[in-house]
């Protein structure tokens, strides 16, 4: 996941503030950085097709469409997530999510805002432009063909204009937030009270200089970024996600917004880590499930972890039974000691128990209790890490397919 830039400068100058709010680092990459235009996902065969889209100021942005190949298109109408990326990222930032939502049978769309990117445009605007020009990927996705119900995917400046943009638009039927900010203005002021000790009015003061500095070059007036007043509007479901120690956007922010939010289906899910943490799997899938749900894909819902904790048991029944065959063959060698300890066993156990009295017996309650809570939170661990390994298995597998296919591509070009 690509960082934001809006973030602490190392010496806070007049260049250094506005720079951050409207020429941040750029993400500049290279085409072949998206990745094959064709790739599998557990047996599926995708494929990405890019685009150039005329936006409403005249600049041109770029767009992938990602979506199955057709002989493993599930039907001819599919709903379709658009991710809105971060300040500082592009739509690379987007495809980490494409797993999640494709095999939920739902087709994804990615894209570098105007100023991001391999896009045009020298500036962004946090909300204040980028909204339209959401407008016009979504009029883009509702024109592309087998597409059906529409979702908004959003990272902080990303999840802001998601929900500016839900409030304009029923077209949206369902959206999903991640770090968002309700109020630009607000959050700016609490960056830089973050960094320096200065009176409310000073900082008011430098704030509004530096709002004109920022409209003269990109049009942009920063009282009126303001997602606190959208949500009043939208009425879809929606989840936000927000890290609790989030060093950027503060975890109130998100507490205003659900709070503030018209529609009656909203969830706050709470991470850990910070502002650019990779959110967990689990965290994933429910958004995919979340998804799939409310944008009507026809996936049953639970069934990617029913196919991953069925895979799982298989793995651990077949290393149990290696267990089981290497154990037999000690078997032999080890009864004859057995036997001898045995009986050592009865009349140690038997001492033990006479020696207990009721007040021990309630010490070893409290030890067994103790130490259940430890082997859940390992064996929970334990699960976590076998999750994540079978993950990076099945991708390297994936991968391999990939190449598999390539080579009899090519093969087949040199018979030809």
């Amino acid at each position: 996941m690509k960082n934001d830039a809006v973030k602490k400068p190392n010496k806070i100058t007049y260049e250094a503030l506005w720079k951050a709010i409207i020429r941040p680092p750029r993400d500049e990459y290279i085409e072949e950085e998206l990745g094959s235009p064709r790739f599998i996902i557990e047996k599926k065969h995708y494929i990405r097709k890019d685009f150039e889209l005329l936006n409403f100021q005249g600049y041109l942005m770029k767009v992938s469409m990602i979506e199955p190949e057709p002989r493993d298109r599930p039907t001819d109408i599919m709903p379709c997530v658009i991710y809105l990326h971060a300040n500082a990222s592009s739509r690379i930032e987007g495809l980490h999510i494409r797993r999640f939502l494709l095999k939920r049978n739902i087709n994804l769309c990615v894209f570098d805002f105007q100023g991001s990117g391999l896009s045009e445009g020298e500036y962004i605007s946090l909300g204040y432009n980028e909204k339209h020009q959401v407008k016009n990927i979504v009029d883009f996705v509702e024109k592309y063909p087998g597409v059906g119900k529409i979702g908004l995917w959003g990272r902080s400046m990303g999840a802001a204009t998601a929900l500016i943009y839900t409030s304009m638009d029923k077209r949206i039927k369902a959206t999903v937030v991640d770090s968002p900010f309700e109020d630009f203005r607000k959050l700016a002021k609490e960056m830089v009270l973050s960094q320096i000790k200065l009176p409310g009015l000073l900082v008011e003061g430098a704030i509004s200089i530096i709002g004109k500095s920022v409209k003269n070059r990109n049009g942009m007036d920063i009282n009126d970024i303001k997602a606190i007043d959208a949500v009043k509007k939208c009425e879809g479901p929606v989840v936000f996600i927000h890290a609790r120690d989030d060093e950027l956007v503060p975890y109130h922010h998100s507490e205003d917004l659900i709070k503030n939010y018209k529609g009656k289906i909203k969830v706050l899910k709470s991470v850990n880590g910070g502002h650019n943490a990779r959110r967990a799997n689990s965290l994933m899938e429910f958004v995919g499930d979340f998804f799939a749900k409310y944008l009507e894909s026809g996936y049953k819902i639970g069934e990617y972890e029913k196919m991953r904790n069925y895979i799982h048991k298989m793995k651990l029944k077949e290393k149990e039974k290696k267990e089981s065959e290497i154990n037999l063959e000690n078997a032999d060698s080890e009864e004859n000691e057995e036997e001898e300890d045995d009986d050592e066993d009865e009349v140690n156990n038997k001492n033990i128990f006479e020696l207990k009295n009721s007040d021990i017996i309630k010490n070893e309650i409290k030890n067994i209790d103790i130490n259940s809570e430890d082997k859940e939170t390992k064996d929970d661990d334990k699960k976590t890490s076998e999750i994540n390994e079978n993950n990076d298995k099945i991708e390297n597998i994936e991968k391999n397919e990939i190449k598999k296919e390539e080579i009899i591509d090519n093969e087949k070009k040199e018979e030809k």
